[in-house]
């Protein structure tokens, strides 16, 4: 039997990379690669000339924690040690399947994954055929235990490529649903449905895909907008305003997927389909001209349904600037506006400590911390000119106020300040954030404070 001289993978409990000596993770490729993707193996996928020493990549780890889960109950600890159960297994499968003969040829030997080969099998059994709703039923398979593997959206595109008897709207699901998020060397798709209220708005999302009816937003596509609720449910961070002034509603919607992933999927569907819809006590009735509007391609359809819908609650249509910035006063979401949404969504202790024309001191940084540690979900009120790198030392104008939410810490260290926000689609911007070339300066926590006025902070 091959042996390990030390540990391969991280500890999925910190993410800190182990020994990771070059040999041994070449060994681990090596094995993971005889195995199918059935078994938990990586099937040819893994690469060994990516292989540093004292590192794992994000593909090789990813294969250690599916292996683990296929083969192992309980949670992956992301890592093999010489002589483990993981090891062995591992030597045992890839030994079985180096004597096992080849299958025989048919037009689906590219399915590799259990449930989308299941979900394919059933599709066809009554005619050979694949109808819109098999389609449906084929996505919803990958999506019910809450991972939906880079080797299941493969699955997906060869069944789009193969199928004789797809039609367009089926085949266009299925590329919506893949997306362009998939990165083959990541090993993993951008669908993390890991707890049973994400797996409850899956469900519901693939009930309103199979079963899509009349909408009151005719201008907006309903399979970009349950697969961009699907997309949302799984990774929240995906929320984007574009170049809209929605940057309240996008930080209350990331909050509230992230919070309340079955009220988010609802509260969208509900909206679409009825034209209205409650957001906890909040009645979210947007107007004709937000209903008929057409968004432009890079905002996607369900962020421009709920968060404009939220943003005109308050009778307020929003305009594009054709120059890329935001620029409409009557755009910014008041701190007044953020404190009543979080109240009325049904988050508990709301606290609203913000000023909209004079920044705040230290002290309320220290208090966006504390809460923030708390568990609380921590909104910061900004000038937007501070997360850019141009213009990060520069004062804002009430024009530039911004909604983002707090990820990380903010940390002060030497006179200056680091953290991580969400904002514009990103869950893990930094601040300071680098400039053409990665690029980075400091920014000193005289110029965050003159442009930081405050948090909304509130507990879920």
């Amino acid at each position: 039997m091959p042996q390990l001289k030390d540990k391969v993978g991280r500890f999925a409990a910190t993410g800190r990379s182990c020994q990771n000596w070059k040999q041994d993770q070449e060994l681990v490729i090596s094995l993971l690669n005889k195995i199918a993707i059935s078994d938990g193996g990586a099937e040819t996928t893994l690469k060994p000339q990516m292989v540093v020493t004292g590192h794992a990549s994000d593909s090789l780890y990813n294969s250690i924690l599916y292996f683990q889960k296929k083969n192992f109950p309980g949670t992956p600890d992301g890592y093999i040690r010489p002589g483990g159960p993981t090891f062995t297994r591992l030597v045992d499968l890839a030994t079985k399947a180096a004597a096992r003969p080849p299958p025989p040829k048919g037009q689906w030997d590219g399915i590799a994954t259990p449930s989308v080969d299941a979900a394919l099998r059933r599709g066809l059994l009554d005619d050979s055929k694949l109808d819109y709703a098999e389609v449906v039923d084929i996505i919803r398979a990958t999506v019910t235990d809450g991972m939906v593997t880079a080797f299941k959206l493969d699955d997906l595109t060869t069944i789009a490529n193969t199928s004789r008897t797809l039609s367009p709207t089926s085949k266009k699901l299925i590329t919506l649903f893949v997306g362009d998020e998939k990165k083959k060397w990541l090993g993993v798709g951008p669908y993390d449905l890991n707890s049973d209220q994400k797996k409850l708005a899956a469900e519901m999302v693939c009930d309103f895909l199979k079963n899509t009816r009349t909408t009151f937003f005719p201008k907006l596509d309903p399979h970009r907008v349950g697969i961009g609720i699907l997309r949302r449910i799984a990774k929240p961070s995906l929320i984007d305003q574009d170049q809209a002034s929605m940057c309240g509603p996008s930080a209350l919607m990331f909050s509230y997927a992230s919070d309340k992933p079955g009220q988010y999927a609802r509260f969208a569907i509900d909206l679409y389909q009825k034209g209205q819809a409650n957001l906890g006590r909040l009645l979210i009735k947007p107007g004709k001209d937000v209903k008929s509007y057409t968004p432009p391609y890079s905002l996607d359809h369900v962020d421009w349904l709920t968060c404009a819908s939220i943003r005109d609650s308050e009778n307020w249509f929003l305009d594009f600037d054709d120059t890329g910035r935001i620029s409409d006063v009557a755009g910014i979401t008041l701190p007044s506006e953020m404190e009543q949404w979080f109240r009325k969504a049904g988050y508990q202790d709301v606290r609203e400590e913000t000023n909209l024309k004079f920044s705040k001191g230290i002290d309320s940084v220290n208090e966006a911390n504390a809460l923030l540690a708390s568990g609380y979900r921590v909104c910061l009120f900004i000038s937007a000119n501070m997360i850019e790198y141009d213009d990060q030392s520069d004062e804002g104008s009430v024009l530039t106020r911004h909604w983002v939410v707090l990820r990380d810490r903010i940390q002060v260290s030497s006179g200056n300040v680091t953290t991580t926000i969400f904002t514009w689609g990103k869950g893990d911007y930094a601040i300071p954030h680098p400039g053409k070339g990665g690029a980075q300066k400091p920014l000193s926590i005289g110029d965050f404070l003159m442009n930081y006025y405050g948090y909304i902070a509130a507990k879920a």
